[in-house]
């Protein structure tokens, strides 16, 4: 069920996170990671766009592993791993070193220790170097059976699967605070939580002019997706965070 609805209504999200991550930097990263990078297609849009970076992927699961071999193929700056984010956490295990961007797209309410998983996730950060999570967020007193439409079930199992997902989700005052104890932990780094917009911003906003300016794509993107009825709403059911650790000439 993951997999059908996610092929049919998250590419437009996956995508838009690259983007927005890209965006978010100063400078075009030379390491990435994505966690929880199922079956490889952000790593394939990065790679598309940043063959020359060394691309990083961990998925718990050893099938969407193998499915994303298939997809990405050898190379030597290219590397995924079945692997839980959980484990970044282990001090002994040291084996992926550090990274210019982060990449965390609708999983992180699914793993077992979040705040964990965030926390090691800033330590692995370059200076300058930023996390961007895209995460599905829980409506503030929400009833705990329904499922907004802009969410795009089409079915009872759907229903049933977007329902768990709320379920395990957090608000937008849990995220936050998640945010500011990583901060108050981490030293150099600094958070913010948004929701909805282009990379948690309206438009308009000059943080959303910034992100247009240094990714033009976008346009492309939301273009093809222009015509998706509750598209635009859709994207006000998640919330953004960003890690970012201080040095290497941020803004």
């Amino acid at each position: 069920m993951s997999t059908c609805y996610d092929d049919r209504e998250t590419e437009l999200s996956r995508a838009l996170c690259v983007e927005v991550g890209l965006a978010l930097g100063e400078h075009p990263p030379s390491r990435v990671l994505d966690v929880g990078c199922g079956t490889g297609g952000s790593l394939a849009w990065i790679r598309q766009h940043l063959p020359d970076a060394e691309l990083v992927g961990i998925d718990p699961s050893e099938t969407a592993i193998r499915s994303a071999r298939r997809l990405l193929g050898p190379g030597r700056r290219m590397h995924v791993h079945a692997v839980a984010a959980e484990d970044l956490a282990d001090p002994a295990d040291q084996r992926f070193g550090r990274f210019d961007l982060i990449l965390v797209h609708l999983s992180l309410a699914l793993m077992r220790e979040p705040f964990t998983v965030v926390h090691a996730l800033a330590g692995m950060l370059t200076p300058g170097g930023h996390c961007y999570v895209v995460d599905l967020l829980r409506p503030e007193g929400w009833d705990g059976r329904t499922v907004p439409a802009a969410l795009g079930a089409r079915d009872a199992s759907e229903q049933a699967y977007l329902r768990d997902q709320l379920a395990a989700s957090m608000s937008l005052p849990e995220l936050r605070a998640l945010a500011s104890e990583v901060e108050r932990q981490v030293l150099d780094v600094r958070s913010e939580v948004y929701q909805g917009g282009l990379g948690g911003h309206g438009p308009g906003t000059p943080q959303a002019r910034r992100i247009w300016a240094r990714a033009p794509r976008i346009g492309g993107l939301l273009a093809s997706a222009g015509a998706r009825p509750g598209s635009g709403a859709q994207m006000n059911t998640v919330a953004h965070l960003v890690l970012r650790r201080n040095g290497g000439g941020e803004r």
